[in-house]
């Protein structure tokens, strides 16, 4: 699903989260972790305030979700807080297991009760228990789901600095609506700046982001958009795939680190040409990581990508054909090219050693994930 461009109060506030990605990573200061300590005691008397004057809300939600949607009233998920601990995400169901016409689509599940618990965000209130716990805190990055701890680029992941919050910054700056990078550069900016001031004028807004309803979801639908990785970080960018397919990751000094091209054979199935430019033998082989992660990102994000191998005959060289293996590309019948129940598209298979790689979000039981059974397509605000 294509990223909408955030409104324009949405870019003006967005200039106050600098660039995309920093070079420095994050340190908190000895004043921020200080403040974190007493503010983990206030989120506990708040949280538990918060859960007793919302109990008979929540009494009447729940018997609204059981008339609507049946049971489970709860709609629980495995979430990502601080230094990547995951934990069960819980809130009260907005969807059906399945729309009457056996669609899964989002938009065919959600029942109107269930989008008025989304608009209004009454479907968070359960995850004030997870405040309680300690899985969470009132104000932070919002956790997102397990499935996409390997996708963040290093710069991304120093989100995860901190715990995850109920509300934050980029929730009050455009929530859902907002491009994913933009979205993540603006939880990098609030860990550095995270303190009370800060806080306080978050909780204040997101009242009056509640009642606005803007941005609970993208453009065009009723659930966010999945994270498909990130499209450019500190020290590359990547160009295209343009109409030919050809596309080319550069560092920030212009050299080209990888090339090639890329083709959609069919739906989710991608034939990738891949090399090593002239300018790889600069810069350091890390780097050769970090390009196929942006690779994986863009062919996710732009041809909506499952499945991404090497065309037959493509020789990558040692360093690149580690590189590759480093990120998931395996021989088309090596049990690691994918999550158990997915097996290589045939053609893929009939085609000899190409390497081939799983793109898609990880499934239950994988060990590439931590999934847990749900109900309900993620929704991210």
């Amino acid at each position: 699903m294509t990223q909408v461009e955030a409104p324009e109060r949405w870019r003006r506030a967005r200039k106050t989260a600098g660039p995309i990605q920093h070079f420095a990573p994050i340190r908190l200061s000895p004043e921020q972790r200080s403040y974190l300590r007493r503010r983990r005691r206030a989120d506990v008397v708040l949280g538990g305030l918060g859960l007793a004057v919302s109990a008979l809300p929540m009494l009447m939600i729940s018997a609204g979700v059981l008339a609507t949607m049946g049971r489970p009233i709860l709609f629980t998920q495995e979430r990502v807080t601080q230094d990547g601990r995951v934990f069960r995400l819980r809130k009260f169901r907005s969807m059906l297991a399945a729309a009457s016409g056996g669609s899964d689509s989002d938009a065919a599940r959600l029942v109107p009760f269930g989008r008025l618990l989304r608009a209004t965000s009454l479907d968070e209130l359960p995850s004030l228990w997870n405040v309680v716990c300690g899985d969470m805190s009132l104000v932070g990055p919002r956790p997102l789901p397990s499935t996409y701890l390997g996708r963040y680029s290093a710069d991304q992941f120093a989100r995860h600095t901190i715990p995850a919050g109920l509300t934050g910054y980029a929730q009050v700056h455009g929530r859902n609506a907002v491009a994913w990078d933009d979205r993540l550069a603006m939880d990098q900016e609030y860990v550095r700046r995270v303190g009370l001031d800060l806080d306080l004028r978050i909780l204040m807004d997101t009242v009056s982001a509640v009642l606005s309803r803007h941005g609970v979801t993208d453009e065009g639908g009723v659930s966010m958009a999945v994270f498909p990785g990130p499209q450019s970080t500190t020290d590359l960018e990547m160009a295209g795939p343009d109409a030919d397919g050809a596309w080319a990751c550069r560092d920030r000094e212009g050299r080209v680190v990888l090339e090639g091209d890329a083709l959609l054979l069919e739906p989710g199935l991608v034939r990738l040409q891949i090399s090593k430019g002239p300018g790889a033998a600069e810069v350091e082989g890390e780097l050769l990581d970090e390009a196929l992660l942006l690779l994986a990102s863009r062919l996710r994000k732009e041809l909506d990508a499952e499945w991404a191998f090497l065309a037959p005959g493509t020789d990558p060289g040692p360093a690149l054909a580690d590189a590759l293996a480093r990120s998931g590309y395996a021989a088309a019948d090596s049990p690691d090219c994918g999550p158990p129940s997915t097996v290589p598209p045939l053609a893929v298979s009939e085609g000899g050693t190409s390497m081939i790689a799983y793109l898609g979000l990880p499934e239950a039981g994988s060990s590439r994930s931590r999934v847990v059974e749900s109900d309900a397509t993620t929704r991210l605000s």
